[in-house]
């Protein structure tokens, strides 16, 4: 079972895992089906004498093969398609592409270290290097039918940004900023972890996505870092 998705795009992720999946297992099992009746047929114990030419019935097997390159190929459009719209695309032009449908968006910074999770806000003014920047620690707070646009990075190893709920799920390198983007459809608090081994305290690098209501987050960054009341509901959720 795949975690809840309250993402905008995560329906594109769960139809490549879901069509992979079932792909597979149905020319897994197919295959297994053909290659055990082929051992059975043929088996030597009513084939004593070898067969000089291919059975018609072998021949028809390579029909096969192309039902499983045809699915490769729907496979590789369905892959590529979502790797597109969520990865490949230039982080500027889709923020155009919010603006101009009127849409709103946050920006984050996220550092992965060993072994816990930073992340940094433009504050107030929605702008980074600013006096009114300010960071939290395993705590990643954005509003609710937003678009959020990460800057991902590491300071040390190789960390990777996985967020189940929002099929989110990209390598931190050192001395490279990546960019990814999400959009949460529902408010609540959803787990966060490292998914690369990173040191003896891999098992620390647990944090929370908590996505809040427009309004709760218009008054959590009116008055962020100093006040984190908001967040105190999601604490024993």
């Amino acid at each position: 079972m795949l975690p809840i998705d309250i993402s905008e795009h995560g329906y594109l992720v769960d139809r490549v895992i879901k069509f992979s999946v079932g792909g597979g297992v149905i020319i897994g099992i197919v295959s297994f089906a053909i290659l055990f009746y082929i051992l059975w047929r043929f088996r030597r114990s009513k084939n004593p004498t070898p067969l000089s030419d291919v059975p018609p019935l072998l021949k028809k097997v390579v029909y096969i093969d192309f039902v499983m390159i045809i699915f490769d190929l729907i496979l590789l459009f369905v892959s590529t398609y979502a790797w597109f719209i969520f990865f490949i695309r230039p982080v500027e032009k889709i923020k155009k592409e919010v603006v101009d449908k009127g849409e709103k968006f946050v920006e984050v910074k996220v550092i992965g270290r060993q072994f816990f999770w930073t992340f940094e806000y433009p504050g107030k003014d929605g702008k980074f290097g600013t006096p009114d920047d300010f960071t939290l620690g395993n705590v990643l707070v954005v509003p609710e039918n937003h678009y959020v646009f990460v800057k991902l990075t590491a300071a040390d190893v190789i960390h990777s940004l996985f967020i189940p709920n929002v099929r989110v799920k990209y390598d931190a390198i050192p001395g490279k900023e990546t960019h990814l983007w999400f959009k949460p459809t529902k408010s609540g608090k959803y787990e966060i972890a490292c998914a690369e081994i990173c040191g003896e305290m891999h098992y620390r690098m647990k944090a929370y996505l908590v996505v809040l209501s427009e309004e709760d987050y218009k008054k959590w960054i009116e008055n962020a870092p100093y006040e984190v009341s908001v967040l105190k509901d999601f604490e024993e959720k």
